[in-house]
């Protein structure tokens, strides 16, 4: 999961622990950290993520410019990627899918729809569909 906010990080663990999904996490700040953490396991795809979450305002790219990168990568192209983002609008949107995430999710406000919303993500990630 890329995600620069150290409370994002927080809430997402807790609520991920609370409910006792068996789901690891792997955090990363920034688009160059996950490539390094991509590129460093590449050899080895036990070790790569089976799902990539990046916060649409990645710094100091943004997730549309990750994007165009991680899904032109050969190595890497074919792993789900999901967008995250406090905000959404109509372009934003567009340039997600038109760079090849998988899915635009909108970071909810507050608990309650932040457990549900994390609770139908694992449900169809990782009860539905078939990962690599």
């Amino acid at each position: 999961m890329l995600e620069h906010d150290d409370d994002d990080r927080y809430i997402t663990q807790a609520v991920f622990d609370e409910h006792n999904y068996q789901i690891k996490l792997e955090f990363v700040s920034n688009g160059d950290d996950l490539f390094a953490y991509l590129k460093a396991n590449e050899n080895n795809r036990s070790k790569l993520p089976s799902l990539i979450l990046l916060n649409y305002y990645a710094f100091p790219d943004n997730a549309v410019e990750i994007l165009r990168k991680l899904k032109h990568d050969a190595k890497f192209g074919y792993i789900p990627t999901v967008v995250l983002s406090g905000t959404v609008n109509e372009k934003v949107l567009r340039e997600c899918y038109t760079e090849g995430a998988n899915s635009f999710i909108q970071k909810p406000d507050n608990e309650t729809e932040t457990n549900a919303k994390i609770e139908s993500f694992v449900n169809y990630w990782f009860n539905t569909v078939e990962l690599p």
